[in-house]
Parts: structure tokens; sequence; C-alpha cells
């Protein structure tokens, strides 16, 4: 309860579809923290919970960090399109995770500040101011 009050003001915390849910979601990503960053995929299976993952605890997300999060969600679901050896499918998931470096540091700072949830370290290509 304590992280929502925290966050309630910018965020929302009434549970309600329209607002997300900060308590639960940086919750979700707190205890998910590992699967979310480092998901071991190894086989084509390994793709779609992965992707439901972030899609579940995307539902629950604050509008002050909805889009970026869904911005993450579209990139990796091109990733998981990528047909290995085509490097038009190569080219289209690397522009896709490329697009979203500003939203990964949006939402690294977002969830540090209001969450006190640590995933990064974030790499980015280009510098992004927080």
């Amino acid at each position: 309860m304590a992280t929502c009050l925290a966050v309630g003001l910018l965020s929302g915390c009434n549970g309600g579809d329209d607002a997300g849910d900060a308590e639960r979601f940086c919750g979700e990503v707190q205890v998910n923290a590992e699967r979310l960053t480092q998901p071991g995929l190894q086989f084509t299976d390994d793709i779609e919970p992965f992707l439901n993952l972030y899609r579940e605890i995307g539902a629950l997300a604050p509008i002050a960090i909805e889009l970026e999060w869904d911005q993450l969600i579209d990139a990796y679901e091109t990733a998981s399109t990528v047909v290995p050896g085509d490097p038009e499918s190569e080219q289209s998931a690397l522009a896709a995770i490329f697009s979203t470096e500003k939203s990964a540091a949006a939402i690294d700072s977002w969830l540090e500040t209001n969450c006190a949830v640590d995933i990064g370290p974030v790499f980015t290509i280009v510098a992004q101011d927080s």
C-alpha cells in the first residue's frame, strides 16, 4: 500500500482498468524482474510465455508508463517473428528493438523512482535522458 500511496498522485492506484494498478504493477515487476530481463529463451515454445508475462503485467501498468510498456511488448512481438537467416525479418526486429530505447530507459527510471525496483542496467545505443 505504501508504494501505491507514493505513486498514487502520478499514476492512479484505484485499480480501475483505465488507470492501471501501480501497486500491483510494481509488485509484479519486482517478483518477475529476472524473468522480464533475463528470460533465458532457448526454444520457440519459450517465446509466447515470455510475451504473455509482459502482456499480463502491462495490463496493470499505470497511465504514466503504459505507452512505454506497450511499445516494449510491440517490439518483442516483432522480434518473435524473426526468421533466422532472413535479413528483412532480422532488420525489422532490430529496428523495433532500437526504436524502444527511450521507452526502456523511461520504464527503468519510473520503476526506480516509483517502485524502488531496479531492473537495470538498460543498455542503449543513444544516451537517454532520464
